[in-house]
């Protein structure tokens, strides 16, 4: 079981070095550069210089600490030593140094690897050459105790970085100092002689086991935070959070859990080189919880901003905050994560923000519907056409607005469906928005019967002006009773009128009671409404007038008789003129 648990616990150190290696190839790809750990703090020298002989690593400062570190961690003194100044001394001690010169270095030395420079020369931070170098970073301990990198040329010119003697005379007091090596003495033998990964396996029990504590001190740390944060908003009089509210997890939980967690590896005098890694990690998470910190305060601030726009009727500016919020958040996102691919996958950011550049430019071209999309949503909230709660029609659907997003307009349809319209096609398409009508339109068609009198159709006419003209939500302007035609079937009088209400919902109310009343003035009157039949009716009265027939057909004839004087009978036009030739 012990050992199960060792190689699971072993495991995560393995995959931090993989996504290390990783992130060094795509570094090598954008910058052409590349190191162990992290890219060179400086440029290599314009001579160069023989490698090291024994193939070790020691031509940098940075090269020779970190191989001391994985070399000692690997309890191979033998090559630990070598990275020491050289010195008359029996071997046996001087493993020993390198046993216990480890160990400080794992309990005392904060900051990271990448600070010690990785350039030939000793130069740091723009400075002159050297052949001494001071690596800073230790905690604890007094300046007499710096760890000095010294330049050593070996036989064929080659030079070497190497620990100084004046660091390794002083190790032995150090290390007397120093808390978990009497630990370790207390400890049962198989956890400290059992080493996954180069790691006691107390110390990797201990990291796993101190996990869930982080978190439960990251919770009580933001619970404190929020109650008093309750305690003086309430002395403020402003509004309060329930109890509920105040046990959640949010960003600030996960914050201090890795900074607890981080702290304790460090006390236990955990690997350094492990710590870098974790490092890593760290840094990652912090940036996620950063990352989530931040989108919440744009949220409450959104939130706010939001409820205060609504009060005030500024619906367009409010969708346009929703907006604004969602850019920033996605904005803030790349931001964050080039700024951890600089210091986790030490990308070189002048050359990642040159390449997005270049790679924006390709997305955009390959992309264009999307950025129509977003600048139609844009162009839509800033005209005002449409925001959101209202009920417009687009193109061929309609509804009420639900959200304005990036890419899209949602549209909740009569049938409830959930209709998504790209923003580029609403910005070109034909919208009509019902929010902004002042008014809405009254129009019905009468179909009167035609054995209905003159004066009796003038009567109702008159009656449903009146209806018009009595009600208090009738514009009289544009108000009207009209016959318009004499139809196949009826006779159509049209009642035409704008009712003064912008809810469709009021609109229907009104719009009965009219329809209502104009169906009492007919019954009222006498009059009804012509129904679409067809009657066929059988007679033998006469249809024409005998004497006025009698008449007609009399000038008919005297207009034939050219003897008989009357009415000559006229020359008709030919209809269809024949072509000259």
């Amino acid at each position: 079981m012990q050992r199960l648990v060792a190689n699971s616990i072993s495991a995560f150190p393995k995959i931090c070095a993989l996504l290390l290696a990783f992130g060094a190839g795509s570094n090598s790809f954008v910058n052409a550069q590349t190191t162990p750990l992290a890219p060179a703090a400086a440029t290599a020298p314009s001579v160069a210089t023989p490698a090291d002989p024994l193939e070790l690593g020691r031509e940098t400062p940075r090269g020779t600490v970190i191989g001391f570190i994985r070399a000692a961690q690997a309890e191979n003194y033998g090559v630990a030593v070598q990275y020491f100044e050289a010195r008359r001394a029996a071997v046996e001690r001087e493993q020993e140094l390198a046993q216990q010169l480890l160990a400080i270095l794992n309990a005392r030395f904060v900051g990271s690897l990448d600070s010690i420079t990785n350039d030939p020369t000793g130069r740091q931070d723009g400075g002159p050459p050297g052949d001494r170098v001071v690596v800073g970073g230790t905690r604890g301990l007094s300046e007499s105790f710096p760890l000095y990198l010294v330049r050593m040329e070996l036989p064929r010119g080659a030079k070497v970085w190497l620990i100084s003697r004046q660091t390794l005379d002083q190790v032995p007091e150090v290390y007397d100092s120093l808390r978990f090596p009497q630990v370790e003495k207390r400890l049962p033998k198989f956890l400290v002689k059992t080493r996954p990964l180069e790691m006691p396996l107390w110390q990797w029990i201990s990291i796993v086991l101190f996990a869930p504590v982080a978190l439960l001190f990251g919770w009580l740390a933001a619970l404190l935070i929020r109650l008093c944060s309750r305690r003086i908003r309430g002395a403020l009089g402003t509004r309060v959070q329930s109890s509920e509210r105040l046990r959640r997890w949010g960003p600030g939980v996960v914050l201090g859990a890795v900074i607890i967690h981080y702290y304790f590896v460090y006390l236990i005098g955990a690997s350094i080189l492990y710590r870098q890694y974790y490092r890593y990690l760290l840094l990652i998470l912090l940036a996620f919880a950063f990352y989530w910190a931040i989108t919440r305060v744009t949220y409450w601030i959104s939130l706010r901003m939001w409820n205060q726009l609504t009060s005030r009727g500024r619906y367009a500016e409010r969708s346009l905050v929703s907006l604004i919020r969602r850019v920033l958040d996605v904005a803030l996102f790349f931001l964050i994560a080039l700024l951890v691919f600089n210091n986790v996958l030490h990308w070189n950011l002048t050359a990642a923000l040159a390449g997005l550049g270049i790679g924006g430019l390709a997305i955009g071209l390959g992309a264009q519907k999307t950025l129509e999309n977003m600048m139609g949503g844009i162009s839509i909230l800033i005209d005002r056409a449409v925001l959101v709660g209202d009920a417009c029609k687009i193109g061929d659907q309609r509804g009420i607005v639900e959200d304005i997003g990036l890419r899209s307009t949602k549209l909740r349809t009569e049938e409830r469906t959930l209709v998504s319209i790209p923003n580029g096609t609403v910005a070109t398409a034909v919208l009509e928005n019902f929010r902004l009508r002042d008014k809405i339109l009254f129009r019905q068609m009468l179909r009167l019967r035609y054995d209905l009198a003159p004066d009796h159709v003038r009567y109702v006419l008159e009656q449903l002006r009146q209806v018009l003209l009595r009600h208090a939500k009738i514009e009289e302007v544009s108000a009207r009773v009209r016959l318009l035609k004499l139809g196949e079937n009826a006779i159509e009088v049209e009642i035409y009128a704008y009712i003064l209400v912008r809810e469709y919902r009021e609109f229907l109310a009104v719009q009965e009671e009219l329809i209502l009343q104009a169906m009492d003035v007919l019954e009222s009157s006498g009059a009804a409404v012509a129904l679409p039949t067809q009657t066929t009716m059988v007679t033998r009265d006469a249809w024409i007038d005998p004497q006025k027939a009698a008449a007609a057909q009399k000038a008919m004839e005297k207009s034939r008789d050219p003897g008989v004087p009357g009415m000559q009978r006229p020359e008709l036009a030919a209809d269809i003129v024949p072509p000259k030739h």
